[in-house]
């Protein structure tokens, strides 16, 4: 068998789906209706403050029942690190309302590098609120490249910020489910913090 009849036969096999789009979907409404997002958030700064670690935070949130064990799993990264944690959606809160969604296979990761992350792509949405600061201070929005807006000066200070506020989270597996409940609940909540333009 030639390459190309190889290729062909291996782009026309279909993936294999646990859910149909319409099933997953339907049950997006419920599931966030039902969702207590004060009774399930804990308050940011006591468990990401500095000098707690990953491990540690996540350590203490399944001592104190905030994180099912269960759910937890070890995971491998972009830099072949092994990880321990969980898989699913985020939510960042002021006032129990979500103002930023976010989805990531280490919830918990993902959250310190939000909180502790050191530039704009691990950082993302420190970043994105200190472009808000950055407009506030100067009376004009920042014009320059990702790369150029000085992350200690323009970014850091709104972390202060972020600690104060609240976050939750749901545990999801399943990667179809997960990427289209980001979308869903951004639309639903309306968080102008996220963006689902192509770069």
């Amino acid at each position: 068998m030639n390459f190309e009849k190889h290729l062909i036969e291996a782009i026309q096999k279909e993936r294999v789906l646990q859910n149909d789009f319409a099933n997953l979907v339907d049950k997006f409404e419920d599931k966030i209706s039902n969702f207590d997002f004060e009774r399930n958030s804990i308050l940011i700064d006591d468990y990401f403050s500095f000098g707690n670690g990953q491990r540690n935070i996540l350590k203490k949130l399944i001592a104190e029942n905030k994180v099912t064990e269960a759910n937890c799993r070890k995971y491998e990264t972009k830099d072949k690190n092994i990880k321990y944690d969980f898989k699913g959606i985020y939510f960042f809160l002021l006032d129990s309302k979500p103002f930023y969604v976010g989805i990531s296979k280490g919830v918990i990761g993902r959250i310190c590098q939000h909180l502790k992350g050191k530039n704009h792509n691990t950082s993302s949405l420190a970043y994105k609120l200190g472009l808000l600061r950055y407009e506030y201070l100067n009376g004009e929005k920042y014009s320059g490249s990702r790369k150029e807006l000085n992350f200690v000066s323009e970014v850091e200070p709104v972390k202060d910020f972020l600690k104060k506020q609240r976050i939750a989270w749901i545990n999801i597996e399943n990667d179809e489910e997960l990427y289209l409940f980001e979308i869903f609940c951004s639309m639903k909540f309306k968080t102008i913090l996220n963006s689902f333009e192509t770069h």
